[in-house]
């Protein structure tokens, strides 16, 4: 098996596995699952930094699979900064 095959093949596995870890969170389990203050964290989907779902149009409900998107695309921006 050729090396990129085996990239490809554990891209796919490593993104099943991260599907099958999504779930719904609220406004509470985010703040401190990301270790935020709640003001930070509202700042922050105002911003449209951070995306949130409103169903009922007033409870504010998080993707744990789109927080770690979030969480791991800012170390690679960073990592490119240094």
């Amino acid at each position: 098996m050729k090396q990129q095959e085996i990239i490809e093949r554990l891209e796919r596995i490593e993104a099943l596995i991260k599907s099958g870890n999504d779930k719904p969170m609220n406004f509470e389990e985010t703040a401190k699952y990301l270790g935020f203050s709640h003001s930070y964290l509202y700042s922050l989907t105002a911003k449209k930094i951070i995306r949130c779902y409103k169903p009922t149009g007033k409870v504010l409900f998080f993707s744990k699979k789109e927080l770690d998107d979030w969480i791991f695309s800012r170390t690679k921006d960073k990592e490119k900064l240094e």
